[in-house]
Parts: structure tokens; C-alpha cells; sequence
């Protein structure tokens, strides 16, 4: 992890030699209002309100040949009356792309550390430049004590054109997630290795198939190393407007604990599209990954989100997240969880910077057992955001 990270930060000074650099600031200040904050069970709810502020800065420099990217965020929020729940919550994200003549790369890398309520409850945002078909492992939705998650991944990607028609692709990811406090069953530490490589072949100069096989290693604090293999075959179709849509069908093979093995059945399919005044992001996937309830789960996840711009100042948002968490082992005692979360609102942006925003969200929770009953919550949100217009390819 330190070797890659101290590659990454070798790639600034040689990109900004010749690059063109741009900076795209954006600065969120508010009020948050939640009546069940750690998403607790009927009876033991904790109301929080009070401010927050929420800063970025996209550092890019582009070149002909490709771009990077560098974005460091901060995240605050004050509760009066809640002050133990306060939380300073920081996040960075680089992109490097490159485009030779015949290999085309891209290098991933996110880092953050967060308070467990943010990590393992996360909301219906997509964040910007988020792909089909890679949806979110890890969180297990217990938050039992006051807690931080540091997370830290490398995602490399190649790909090298053959010929006309076909192309091989291949690459990597790497995450590591660490908790100030270990608990067992809630919050665990653990890394995830994978590797793939596929047999890209156009069927037309919009659409794709892709036979891929992947192997990964899991390395989950309390439950030791885990190896998983699997192969999937992808359908992928992309305008010259840049809407996308994608099918997807595999298995992969999942080494257990005590020496067993499973199969579980992965898929997926959604779309990115822009329409006259609508811009969706829509996608549906199951996957396998780690926990960090501490065991190895399948989920099932939906991710939608809608924006319509009923006039040049004013937009509906909408968005909505759902998982579904339950073992791979079909043996094992782990609580099958399930989750929701959504959000609507309006933006206004009475200046080309500057805009206004009100969002309502609504979460749900519940574990398959007879211990705990369904948590629910209600939040609010209201704030001020400066994002001047960024200049895009």
C-alpha cells in the first residue's frame, strides 16, 4: 500500500510539467436535523440538530493524452446538545488516466476516516463519476459505540486494444479498513485483494461483450484469510451523449472458514442516462465481498438516483439506496440485514455559484431475528452550496 501511494505521489510533478490545471471548489454550509441519529431501536432513539459544513477541492490537470485528478474533502457537523456525537470527517480522492495509442490505464485511489454513523449508514448520494456495476461492500450497520473508520484502496485498470474488435483488459483493487476500536460482530478489521482479467470484443460501435474471471483474497481480522474465485460475462452499450447501460451474469467461488466451499450466483444491470431535462443513474447488483460485521456476505443492492431540472434555476432530486446482507455460509448464525435509505429535495441556484437546498431523507433498518425491531429515522437538511460551473471534455 505504501509503495503504491508513494507511485501516485510520484505522477504529480511529471504531470504538471505540461498540464493544464484547473480548480473546482465546492463549499456545502447548513443545518441537519435527524430524530434517530445512530439508527437505534424504538425507545433508545438520540435527536441530534445543528450545523454542518462540508468542503472540497478538485485539483486537475489535463493533458492531451489523459488527466489527474486530486480531491481532498472535509466533513464537520456541531450538535449542541449532542456534543459526544460530533464528528471532523476527512476524505481524498485521485484519478489518473492515460490514453496511449494501443493501452489505456487508469489508477483509482480513495482514502477516508470517518465516524461509524457516516461509514456504516450510508446515504442515497452517487457520488460524481460513479460507475455502473460497482456497488458498495462493507458497512454492517451497527453502531453501537462511538467509533472511526479508516479506509484506504488502489484500484489499477488496463486496457490494450488487439485490434479493431477485441481488446484485453485486466487489473487490480486493493482496500484496507481499520477501526479505532475493534468490536466484534459490528466493526472488524479487514483487506480485500483482487485481481481480474477479461476478453473485451465489440459487437458494434456502441456496444460491448466482456468474458471476465477474477480472483480475490479476503483477510478479515477475526475470521482469518479467505480465497474466492469466479467468472462473469458483461453486456455494455455507450452513446456519443454518454449514456450507458450494462448486463451482467456470474458465479463465484467462495473458500469458507472451516474448510468448505460455496457458490454464489453474482449479476447485475442498470443505466446512466441523460434525456431532455432527466438525468438518471440507475443500478441494480449482487456481489460478494467482506463485512465488517466480520464474515464474508452476498448483497443485493439498488442504487437509484434522479435529477429534473424543472426550469434553468430550479431541480428535483431523488435518490434511493437499498441493500440486502446474509451470509454466504449457509450455515452460519449471522443476521441477515436489510436496508434502506432515500432522500428527495429541491435546489435552487439563484446565481451561476451559488444555490439553495432543502432534502428530507428517510432510513429503515432491520436484522433477521426476534431481538430487535425495525429502526427507522427522519432527517432534514437544509443548506447553502458555492460549485462554480466546471469546465469539462
Amino acid at each position: 500500500m505504501r509503495r503504491t501511494i508513494t507511485l501516485l505521489g510520484a505522477m504529480l510533478p511529471v504531470v504538471a510539467l505540461s498540464a493544464d490545471w484547473e480548480l473546482n471548489p465546492r463549499v456545502e454550509a447548513g443545518y441537519l436535523f435527524d430524530d434517530n441519529y445512530r439508527l437505534t431501536s424504538p425507545g433508545s432513539e438520540i435527536e441530534v440538530q445543528g450545523p454542518l459544513l462540508d468542503a472540497s477541492l478538485e485539483m486537475r490537470a489535463r493533458q492531451p493524452a489523459g488527466e489527474f485528478s486530486f480531491t481532498p474533502r472535509v466533513r464537520a457537523t456541531y450538535f449542541p446538545d449532542q456534543q459526544d456525537l460530533d464528528t471532523v470527517d476527512y476524505f481524498a480522492n485521485l484519478d489518473w488516466q492515460h490514453k496511449g495509442q494501443r493501452l489505456t490505464s487508469e489508477v483509482l485511489g480513495e482514502f477516508s476516516q470517518q465516524d461509524v454513523v457516516n461509514s456504516e449508514q450510508p446515504d442515497a448520494e452517487v457520488p460524481t463519476g460513479a460507475d455502473l456495476g460497482q456497488g458498495d461492500i462493507g458497512d454492517s450497520g451497527i453502531v453501537l459505540v462511538k467509533n472511526r473508520r479508516t479506509r484506504g484502496s488502489v484500484d489499477p485498470s488496463f486496457e490494450y486494444e488487439m485490434s479493431a474488435r477485441r481488446s484485453l483488459e485486466f487489473g487490480g483493487n486493493f482496500a484496507d479498513v481499520s477501526y479505532d476500536t475493534e468490536i466484534p460482530g459490528a466493526q472488524v478489521d479487514y483487506q480485500n485483494y483482487g485481481v481480474y482479467t477479461g476478453l473485451v470484443t465489440r459487437l458494434s460501435p456502441t456496444a460491448s461483450l466482456t468474458a471476465r474471471v477474477r480472483g480475490f483474497r479476503y483477510d478479515i481480522e477475526t475470521q482469518g484469510d479467505s480465497d474466492s474465485y469466479g467468472a462473469e460475462l458483461q453486456w455494455d452499450t455507450r452513446t456519443v451523449t454518454g449514456s450507458r447501460k450494462y448486463l451482467r451474469l456470474g458465479a463465484q467461488n467462495v473458500d469458507l472458514p472451516n474448510g468448505d466451499k460455496e457458490t454464489a450466483w453474482i449479476a447485475g444491470g442498470g443505466a446512466s442516462v441523460l434525456r431532455g431535462r432527466n438525468t438518471v443513474f440507475l443500478d441494480l447488483s449482487r456481489g460478494v465481498g467482506p463485512s465488517s460485521s466480520g464474515i464474508v456476505v452476498a448483497r443485493d443492492q439498488l442504487r437509484l438516483r434522479w435529477t429534473f431540472d424543472m426550469s434553468p434555476r430550479l431541480a428535483f432530486l431523488a435518490g434511493v439506496r437499498g441493500t440486502h446482507d446474509d451470509d454466504v455460509d449457509p450455515d452460519s448464525e449471522f443476521r441477515a440485514r436489510s436496508y434502506l435509505t432515500g432522500d428527495v429535495g429541491l435546489q435552487w441556484r439563484w446565481q451561476e455559484e451559488f444555490s439553495l437546498r432543502f432534502a428530507y431523507d428517510y432510513t429503515w433498518q432491520k436484522f433477521d431475528d426476534q431481538l430487535s425491531d425495525d429502526a427507522t429515522s427522519n432527517g432534514a437538511t437544509l443548506s447553502f452550496l458555492y460549485q462554480p460551473l466546471q469546465r469539462r471534455r
